[in-house]
């Protein structure tokens, strides 16, 4: 068999994309990118004679996640060698795929349309997104013909793919069948041979689950079923409720024969267009935050920012654009937020991360005291408090003690995943002081993702003691 090798674009890209966005979507970024970035010329060059026929993948770990208020997920993190290599393929072959799908024009699938910037890593295209789902949804239901509207949301959809109709369609829809006989090899062995569920959390696994359902698309499209979708989610729009229910049956059906997946229950409904609009799309709560979303945009244009996310130093803009960011109340509006009863979790994030973006540190005490309420969106918490960069060490240091007191008084920490994300302050500089808690937190901590923080921790304070301790045990170690 021939060997298959990666490219040096390809794999530039990847660690670009991980480097800007993250390895995962969950997850606090592993260190070892720095330490790969650091001798990166040196480690491509090994990467470049590596056979992906034959690659042999690592350990991975996976941990339950919140999703929204009451619900959970399975999220996996991958070794860092592993998302690189998991990138690079689906970079080769991104374009093929994208071909192959539904196209944007058409207006009916707005998620995650690849669209790679080499430079920033995005990997896919910011003027395709939720938003633009929302609002084809808004211009559909206003349409004379539609009475009823069907919404439908795939059960469990990442977990439950099946990799033989999805290689089939990477088969059919790339001239490179080697990489989709690779990404099938890398499946089968995080999952250890079992044939379904791609990993959730990946960038990547959003592209391969686009393409694997690609077909549904094809079958409503053929019926002439007047649809749009994002992801699992499906908005059908129909004249009358016998319309409504021959599609959402036909929908069904095709899912369960073509891919074993199921609609969920509970999510699943037929609804009046009146309703669909009440519950749906005009709630103050998306108005306010579409809202937000457009005026933001806006003022970064304004000041001469392009890139959404970049670093904004408040201090150094005129008055007039400081008078632009004041406009938006981001503080009174987390604060109205947090006191009504039913919180409108992506608003938070919303706010959360524009806090960040300005380097505003007046919602810290606010956050801290409403961290349990914030539960759903803690990574978004961290992130700020990581974030800010005016806090000074004693701040620091205050903040620390605090995230700390979570590891034993309170539900939230129950998860690995948010213990991860509290001791990951810990791993990137010492000013969050508290180390002296480390190696007794290490001996009560059982979980490894918690372990993993903790030597971070304590290697960043210089705590050579306790490496001392630990040399003959290095075997013991989870990899």
């Amino acid at each position: 068999m021939t060997p298959v090798y990666a490219t040096e674009e390809s794999l530039d890209f990847a660690l670009n994309h991980i480097e800007r966005f993250g390895d995962t979507d969950i997850f606090p970024i592993p260190f070892e990118y720095s330490a790969i970035r650091s001798n990166w010329t040196d480690f491509k060059r090994y990467l470049l004679t590596q056979d992906l026929d034959c690659y042999s993948t690592r350990p991975l770990r996976r941990t339950l996640s919140p999703k929204h208020l009451y619900g959970f997920r399975i999220a996996t993190q991958l070794d860092p060698i592993d998302t690189i290599i998991y990138t690079t393929i689906a970079y080769e072959i991104g374009s093929q795929i994208e071909t192959a799908r539904v196209p944007i024009a058409k207006n009916v699938v707005y998620s995650y349309r690849f669209n790679p910037d080499i430079s920033s890593g995005r990997f896919y295209d910011n003027n395709v997104g939720y938003r633009h789902f929302i609002q084809q949804c808004q211009s559909l239901s206003k349409n004379p013909d539609c009475s009823y509207v069907v919404v439908a949301d795939i059960a469990d959809f990442f977990p439950r793919i099946y990799y033989h109709p999805l290689e089939n369609m990477l088969d059919t829809v790339t001239n490179k069948s080697d990489y989709a006989r690779i990404i099938k090899k890398l499946l089968n062995k995080w999952n250890s041979s079992i044939s379904y569920g791609i990993p959730v959390g990946q960038t990547v696994s959003r592209l391969l689950a686009e393409i694997a359902i690609s077909d549904i698309d094809q079958a409503l499209l053929s019926e002439n079923i007047n649809y749009c979708r994002f992801s699992d989610d499906f908005r059908i729009f129909c004249k009358d409720e016998t319309e409504a229910y021959s599609c959402l049956s036909f929908l069904a059906n095709c899912l369960f024969v073509n891919h074993g997946l199921t609609l969920q229950q509970i999510k699943t409904k037929i609804l009046t267009k009146n309703e669909f609009r009440e519950y749906f799309l005009t709630t103050e709560e998306m108005q306010e935050e579409k809202s937000l979303s457009e005026k933001f945009s806006d003022m970064l244009s304004e000041i001469g920012i392009t890139d959404w996310y970049e670093e904004i130093d408040y201090d150094e803009l005129s008055e007039e654009d400081q008078e632009k960011i004041d406009s938006l109340n981001l503080i009174d509006i987390l604060n109205k937020e947090l006191a009504k009863d039913n919180i409108d979790y992506g608003l938070m994030k919303f706010v959360l991360g524009r806090l960040t973006q300005i380097n505003n540190a007046e919602a810290k005490d606010v956050v801290l005291s409403k961290i349990e309420v914030l539960y759903p969106v803690f990574k978004d918490v961290v992130c700020y408090l990581k974030g800010i960069r005016k806090f000074d060490t004693s701040t620091k240091n205050s903040i620390g003690k605090k995230l700390l007191s979570y590891l034993t008084n309170s539900f939230i920490t129950h998860l690995e995943y948010h213990r991860s994300w509290i001791l990951s302050v810990f791993t990137e500089d010492t000013e969050w002081d508290n180390e002296k808690v480390f190696c007794k937190l290490y001996s009560e901590m059982l979980d490894v993702f918690s372990k993993r923080e903790l030597i971070l921790a304590m290697g960043r304070a210089n705590q050579y003691h306790w490496f001392k301790t630990q040399k003959q045990n290095l075997g013991q170690f989870d990899p």
